[in-house]
């Protein structure tokens, strides 16, 4: 879908644009306006399916409760030692290194990065919604930084794997969803004055 709206459709367009050059007065502009309700059509269909696709793999991630987003860091509140939050964040890191993997092998590139990048931003989405639900209680916001610096390495390092030198800059910086949850622990963190776990 995202290679027809970015690959095939100019030419198509092009082509099309050729042929109604030779129709009679308004030929080429009915053209044009039927090329872009299509377009817009492909558009919202790939932007669905996309959609479909980060909420199935967001289900996957949940299937399991050793894999639980919120689980894992409701389970490690009081644990003061990050190697035990990372342990316990091990098993989801695994699932997610696995599912990056895989899907890096099905899509073309640009559809890869986008659906990994949307992705990582909806896991964020489930930190930053557990935090403000929790806004009273900060017990929970140290695995919750210790998460949140797993998910950025996870997404990040393992899609430059896999990509290379192919991966921009721009698609390692973490998503709007990531930023708001460290704004959120930052906030906590210069009220605390826990140097460890800073942004």
């Amino acid at each position: 879908m995202k290679r027809l709206l970015d690959v095939l459709l100019p030419k198509v367009e092009v082509q099309f644009k050729s042929w109604a050059s030779y129709m009679p007065d308004g030929g080429n502009t009915s053209v044009g306006e039927h090329l872009n309700e299509v377009m817009v059509s492909l558009r919202s269909k790939f932007r669905n399916y996309m959609q479909a696709v980060i909420e199935k793999l967001v289900e996957n991630s949940r299937a399991q409760s050793t894999t639980k987003l919120k689980k894992i860091i409701q389970d490690t509140r009081d644990v003061m030692v990050e190697s035990d939050i990372r342990n316990r964040m091990q098993p989801l890191k695994d699932q997610l290194i696995e599912t990056i993997n895989h899907l890096h092998t099905i899509l073309e590139v640009h559809v890869f990065v986008s659906l990994c990048r949307c992705f990582w931003d909806r896991m964020g989405q489930d930190v930053l919604n557990f935090l403000e639900d929790r806004k009273e209680n900060r017990s929970w916001y140290k695995s919750a930084r210790v998460t949140v610096a797993i998910l950025d390495d996870t997404f990040a390092s393992q899609m430059q794997q896999v990509l290379g030198n192919a991966l921009q800059a721009k698609d390692l910086e973490p998503p709007r969803s990531i930023m708001e949850v460290r704004s959120v622990l930052c906030k906590d963190a210069s009220t605390h004055k826990d140097s460890n776990f800073y942004y």
